[in-house]
């Protein structure tokens, strides 16, 4: 697959060994409050049984910097992902401190293309995600994709890549790649009862 692919929200020793042996290149655990927040003593026991196949990425959401090298010190995280209102001197101070790549949401509606351009130089990727009823993030509601070009055209003037979440499925992927997101970052839409779905993640990386 030619764009990155982010599976996210995974709660369970058993959906870390589903995703593991997926086609994806990162795995996500939300260490945000949430109804699919993990703990990191539990991931770090999953590591323990199954190793480490893929990238892993925390989400975390206005949390301290202490917060969140608490957890970066129990699971060897790639990928701090700060998907909240975290201010540019958060991210400076996080990259200065970790060796991880630091991404950064953006609620779709507050005026991506200043937001790409305020954190491009401390992120390595944004992910622009949807607001549903207040909720940032974990809404299943697709945002306008139609604007997804002009956000790859801000971006590419600092080489920043744009990973798109927020309602993706199976349903709906193959029009979500026309628009050439650099990434996708997949929660609910490959769940099924709550639990990440062989089939439906089998039915959606049918259509990349």
């Amino acid at each position: 697959m030619s764009v990155l692919v982010k599976y996210c929200g995974c709660q369970t020793e058993e959906d870390y060994r589903l995703l593991s042996a997926t086609k994806a290149n990162i795995i996500g655990f939300v260490f945000a409050e949430s109804k699919r927040k993990v703990r990191g003593e539990e991931v770090s026991s999953w590591m323990r049984s199954y190793g480490k196949e893929k990238e892993l990425a925390g989400v975390f959401q206005n949390a301290s910097v202490d917060e969140i090298l608490h957890v970066v010190s129990q699971v060897p995280l790639d990928i701090i992902q700060c998907h909240g209102h975290e201010t540019v001197e958060t991210l400076i101070q996080l990259k200065k401190q970790c060796s991880t790549k630091i991404y950064k949401a953006i609620a779709y509606g507050e005026d991506v293309i200043d937001q790409i351009a305020l954190y491009a130089e401390c992120a390595d990727a944004i992910v622009v995600d949807s607001v549903s009823d207040g909720q940032f993030g974990g809404t299943g509601v697709p945002f306008a994709w139609t604007e997804i070009p002009q956000f790859i055209k801000k971006a590419n003037k600092y080489n920043i890549p744009i990973i798109i979440a927020g309602g993706i499925t199976p349903e709906n992927i193959h029009t979500l790649l026309e628009y050439h997101p650099d990434g996708i970052d997949i929660s609910g839409g490959i769940e099924r009862e709550g639990k990440k779905c062989g089939i439906r993640i089998k039915k959606l990386e049918g259509m990349m």
